[in-house]
Parts: C-alpha cells; structure tokens; sequence
C-alpha cells in the first residue's frame, strides 16, 4: 500500500540519470545545510560540509543547461523568435513552478494568522507592501530578501532570468543585422546577460567601502541574473558543437576539471577558511572577489560538468542496484516540492518549536525533519504538482526535444 502511495509512476527511461543525480546532489546538499539548523549549539561544524559546493548554485546551472536547451531548439525549429514562441515558454515555465509556490506561500500565510489569531496576538507576517512583493517575485529585487520564506530568493532569481534571457534574446534578432545567423544570436544573448550582469555586480561593489562585506549579491535579483546563463552557454555548446559534446575524452578530462574547480571554490569560500583570512592579511581581496567574481567561477566550474553528466544516460552497475537509481530519481523529482517545503514550512514553522534541550533531541528532530520532508514532499509532487504540471499539455504548445540535426533519441529532463 505504501509502495502504491508513493510511487510516482516515471519512466526512467525517459530521463538522463546523470541529471538526475545532479539535481538530487543539489537538493541533498540544500536540505542538509538546513537540517543543521535543528542542531543548534551542538553543531560541530562538520568538516566534509566545507566541501560541499553550493547546491543552489547547482541548480541555476543545471535549470539554465535545460531551459537553455528548450530556447534553443525552439527558436532553430521555427527559425525566429517572435511574441507566440515566447508566451509558449512562459506558460509551461510558469506551470511548472508558479502553482506549488503559491500553494506553499499561502498556506504559510494562512498558517501565521490562524496561530495569531488563536493566541490572540498580531501576526507575525511581514508589512502588506512587503508580502505582496512575494506574489510577483519582488521580495529580493533589489534588496535582501526579507525575514520571511527566505529560500525562496533563489527561486525569484530564477523566475526573472527566465524572462530576461527570452526578451534579451527576441530584442537581439530585432537589432541585430539580419545576415548573422541564429547561433550567433543566441551567444550574443547569452554573453549579454553575463557580462551586463558582472559589470553591474562591478560597479556596485565598487560604490560601497569592503570593510561593508559581501553585501548580499548573492541573493538579490538585479546582482544574480547571470545565475543561470552559464548552465544556457553549457547548453549552447551542446546544440551548436554536437561533435565536441560527445567527445567522450574531453566529456571526462571537463568533468574531473570541473570537479576540482567546483570543490576548490567551495572549500576556499567556506566559513573554515574565512576565518584565518583576516590573520593573513587578505580579507579585503576576498570580500572583493565574492561580491565579484565569485559568481562566474563557481558557474563555469559547474558548467564543466555538464557534458560528463548529459552523457550519464543511464544507471549502471552499483548505480542500478539496492534501489539506488530508484531513489536518486526519486529525490530528483520530488527536488522542487523538498525545495519549497524543507526550510521555513517544516523547520522554522513546525520543528524550531520543539525545544532543543539535549544532543539526542537535536539529532531527533534531524531525523524527523528528513523524514517530513521527503514524506510531504512526494505527496505535495504526486497529488499536486505533477497534476497541476500536466496542464500544461493541454493549455501550450508541445516544445522540441531534439535539433533537425540531433540524433533521434535525445532525450531531456523538463
């Protein structure tokens, strides 16, 4: 009967196990960053979390690499970008993530006045003007975002890079000369929106004295709308350098590059490090670097890996066995629904409530938050996002899986 209840009926042969194992790598490493909130003073600081990379970054690559993909097929298979091919994109865009995220955001709404107003106290919600900002994913614009449903600042980078690219990229077909082909359109678009967005990251760095910090680029829109264009150019080189792409040497040699890199640039951003840079003098040079360039380096490094894992195409060997692939695949769907319900529905909500008086209670209420999240979150996927993302098929146009020139069989994981 559990079994029933929780399978979710996906094909794995319908999706590239490689990514797969990356988007369920990036929700592990999320969820487990905020699991240690439940341990409090009895967190030791884990050495092996210093390197760990960013798993938020690893999802704006891995997003940008597949919608990346999905913009560029559309616009080689009908040969120009107009208004129909972009309000396509945006509806199965916005199926696919606006539903969820309204149904959690309103349900926490929800949430705290029923508690205030069972304690008989004012809520504890954000002023009006601020909560509205959150139904247009405008909490982080231009500022942190507020002390409310804080993951969801990753997501609004994301919504907003989803609609600049698709506008940058039709305004570039308009004005550029006809003569130049679509390839080099879709590289001056992606090209665009990086360098556009580390100058800006340039200029506001240097408007503000560094002894400020790294004053929260990470997390604010307008600073981070490059956030997914290194995983674009990741799917441009696919679509464009097919031959190059399936290189199988260099697909390893990048991989192993990639992964240096990545690990790198963990471990010398992490809290272990920070510490011992004042002793040596160069605190000012590492603060420049994270509000600067920081954020290139850790997305060309996950780009790297991108080929090896397109090319994963399959689980095999241990991979296929003790349920592992199963699970992996499993995580990966249900990624987006742990995403919006581990940290302020489960922990800060419900979990932070329980007193962490002793080490045993703080690893038990670990372990219960693990056990909710997965829990609720494939409930939350089975009986309403992947319903509700269903839609979609009736209310949009179908988009291309493969280039007239692509092999038959290409698959895609969106």
């Amino acid at each position: 009967m559990l079994n029933q209840l929780f399978s979710l009926g996906v094909s794995p042969a319908k999706r590239v196990f490689g990514l797969d194992v990356m988007r369920a790598a990036a929700i592990l490493i999320v969820v487990d960053a905020h699991a240690t909130v439940a341990l409090k003073e009895y967190y030791n600081g884990a050495f092996w979390h210093h390197l760990l990379p960013d798993g938020v970054e690893l999802f704006f690559v891995l997003s940008g690499f597949l919608i990346g993909g999905i913009l560029i097929r559309s616009y080689e298979k009908k040969s120009h970008f107009d208004a129909g091919l972009l309000l396509n994109f945006w509806t199965r865009r916005w199926f696919r993530t606006l539903p969820n995220y309204y149904l959690v955001l309103l349900g926490l709404i929800g949430l705290s006045l029923l508690r205030a107003y069972r304690a008989g106290v004012h809520h504890s919600l954000p002023q009006r003007d601020t909560l509205i900002r959150y139904f247009f994913f405008l909490q982080n614009f231009t500022t942190y975002v507020p002390d409310f449903f804080t993951e969801t600042w990753s997501l609004a980078i994301e919504e907003w890079s989803y609609i600049t690219l698709p506008l940058i990229l039709w305004l570039m077909q308009t004005l550029l000369p006809a003569s130049w082909p679509r390839q080099r359109i879709v590289l001056a678009a992606i090209l665009t929106v990086i360098l556009g967005t580390n100058l800006c990251r340039l200029v506001l760095s240097a408007q503000v004295p560094l002894p400020a910090g790294e004053l929260g680029f990470r997390g604010i829109v307008l600073t981070r709308l490059d956030a997914i264009s290194y995983g674009v150019l990741a799917a441009y080189a696919k679509h464009y350098f097919p031959t190059r792409w399936t290189d199988e040497r260099l697909r390893q040699r990048l991989f192993v590059i990639g992964l240096v890199l990545t690990g790198l640039t963990a471990f010398t951003s992490s809290v272990f490090l920070i510490g011992y840079y004042g002793e040596w003098g160069v605190q000012p040079a590492y603060v420049f670097y994270k509000r600067t360039f920081y954020f290139p380096v850790i997305g060309l490094s996950m780009a790297l890996l991108m080929p090896y894992m397109d090319g994963w195409r399959a689980a095999s060997g241990l991979w296929a066995r003790f349920g592992i692939a199963q699970a992996i695949t499993h995580i990966s769907l249900i990624s987006y629904s742990m995403y919006l319900l581990n940290l302020t529905p489960i922990m800060i909500s419900f979990l932070e409530r329980i007193p962490t008086s002793s080490f045993e209670t703080a690893w038990m209420k670990v372990f219960l938050f693990w056990g909710l999240v997965l829990f609720l979150s494939t409930l939350l996927f089975k009986y309403f996002e992947r319903p509700v993302t269903e839609l979609r098929e009736r209310l949009s146009a179908k988009e291309p899986t493969e280039l007239i020139k692509e092999r038959k069989n290409e698959r895609v994981n969106e």
